[in-house]
């Protein structure tokens, strides 16, 4: 339980941090197996801005926060791209 925490705390993050830079909704959706495999999703209108295979997530974590933080970042900026090159997708409802 402490680690699905974890994981949805960071991309809670990644979804706050890209709804603050364009103004849409970020939703996040995440599903994960009993064995630490999965998919994240997140969805701005009816465009996936961005798409994540996730495996071995009970080892979810950085090495120091600069690494947090690079990570995040280059999430945040591969969905800003995606709205950016699809903007009327990432504004329907």
């Amino acid at each position: 339980p402490y680690v699905l925490w974890r994981l949805q705390n960071f991309y809670s993050c990644v979804g706050l941090v890209i709804e603050e830079c364009t103004g849409l909704l970020a939703s996040p959706i995440m599903t994960i197996g009993h064995e630490g495999f999965g998919r994240l999703l997140f969805t701005t209108g009816r465009l996936v801005v961005l798409s994540k295979t996730l495996r071995d997530v009970h080892r979810f974590g950085f090495e120091t926060l600069g690494k947090l933080a690079a990570t995040g970042t280059k999430m945040v900026d591969d969905a800003i791209e995606v709205i950016e090159t699809y903007p009327d997708v990432a504004r329907a409802s």
